[in-house]
């Protein structure tokens, strides 16, 4: 079954993600997808992010993304929490 997920960029993801990403983007997923495929598609690389919250919880790098989750990113230069450290990409 499709759904939309929401994609929140933050930093300077906005800026590679390109067209004013100041506000959410929407992705159609049919089937969970794993989270380093949904950044492919989204042309976002990996070494990039430093964290990844699904659901407003933080996420490994091997999460699997379901339809309708909510994703956020954030890039190298934010800085996170120590209990998120193994979260890390």
């Amino acid at each position: 079954m499709k759904a939309a997920s929401e994609v929140i960029w933050y930093g300077s993801l906005r800026r590679e993600a390109g067209e004013n990403r100041g506000s959410p983007a929407c992705l159609e997923l049919e089937k969970p997808v794993p989270l380093r495929d949904l950044l492919q598609r989204l042309a976002i690389r990996p070494e990039r992010v430093q964290l990844v919250m699904v659901n407003h919880r933080a996420v490994s790098p091997d999460h699997l993304v379901h339809p309708g989750d909510r994703i956020a990113l954030f890039p190298k230069e934010y800085a996170i929490f120590a209990d998120w450290k193994n979260l890390r990409f």
